[in-house]
């Protein structure tokens, strides 16, 4: 996709700005000549108020100026980012889409083995268990936008949680080596539905960046008013440069890209949204032994 240039409209801009400079400097060059030539006074406070006025007037225009640079640029930016989006999702749908299309013809077409029809129906299931990561995590953001409460909270045992998602995702972690350790057992109130999307986005993001060791260590333990829980995996780790930019919307780092093209940059975005409303944070760190990511989630603790 070829990408959109700034480097015109940044001539343009400074084009104009030095034109409409230049002709203020010959305006004030031009009155004081010619009242010095109709008359041999000095300028007075009349003239005075004249060069104020008219240079107000043209530094106004400069602002204007500027001010349609700037949402100009941010328009481009719009652009991009929308470029951006379409391209990710139009990719991130095709894929499974066409993978799932691909197994389907195979089992109508062909006489095949059970064995190798169970094979290509768990195919099947993995791929629409993406598709569903997706239009989650897209609703998910839909629901920031569109409502200040959109979650209904209960009183949960985190440890009793972490049991129950790893249960119900057999599927997405039949390859992954979980290994978890709960200390303490706190009770917190969340969405059980948003929370899941929050442990199944930080599951998927071990499995997608992990090259060799596909393993994920899930942590939780209480200190004070606050439940802890540590998501860590050891893949390829995320540069310190971009712990912030990990959690913005549609925002992929070069070598998360490089590794796994197909993403929509939606994920982190919409983990720290469900955390945030549920009153905590997450922060980024390196991982244990300093091999890939770690991520830290801060709850409060029901009391």
């Amino acid at each position: 996709m070829e990408k959109l240039k700034r480097w015109p409209t940044v001539i343009i801009f400074i084009t104009l700005q030095v034109a409409w400079l230049s002709i203020v400097a010959i305006w004030l060059v031009w009155y004081i000549r010619n009242n010095a030539m109709r008359a041999d006074q000095p300028i007075g406070a009349w003239d005075i108020v004249i060069i104020v006025e008219v240079s107000i007037l043209f530094l106004l225009i400069l602002a204007g100026i500027y001010i349609l640079f700037i949402l100009y640029q941010r328009q481009l930016t719009l652009m991009r980012t929308q470029m951006h989006f379409i391209s990710s999702i139009t990719h991130a749908f095709k894929t499974p889409l066409a993978t799932m299309q691909l197994y389907l013809e195979t089992i109508d077409k062909r006489e095949l083995p059970d064995t190798t029809k169970t094979q290509l129906l768990k195919g099947m299931m993995t791929e629409n268990q993406r598709l569903k990561s997706l239009v989650d995590n897209f609703l998910a953001s839909a629901r920031f936008s569109y409502s200040h409460r959109p979650y209904v909270f209960s009183r949960v045992s985190l440890a009793s949680f972490i049991i129950n998602f790893l249960k119900n995702n057999e599927l997405l972690l039949k390859d992954v080596d979980v290994r978890t350790n709960v200390h303490e057992d706190p009770e917190i109130l969340i969405d059980r539905e948003a929370m899941s999307l929050v442990f199944s986005n930080l599951v998927e993001n071990a499995i997608h960046y992990s090259k060799d060791i596909l393993r994920v260590d899930i942590e939780a333990w209480q200190e004070n008013a606050w439940a802890y829980i540590r998501f860590s995996d050891y893949g390829i780790g995320i540069p310190k440069e971009g712990y912030r930019d990990v959690f913005k919307m549609f925002q992929r780092l070069p070598e998360a890209m490089a590794l796994w093209g197909s993403g929509t940059g939606m994920g982190l975005y919409v983990v720290k949204m469900i955390v945030k409303a549920h009153g905590g944070n997450i922060r980024v760190s390196p991982g244990l032994e300093n091999k890939g990511t770690s991520f830290l989630i801060r709850l409060p603790v029901v009391k």
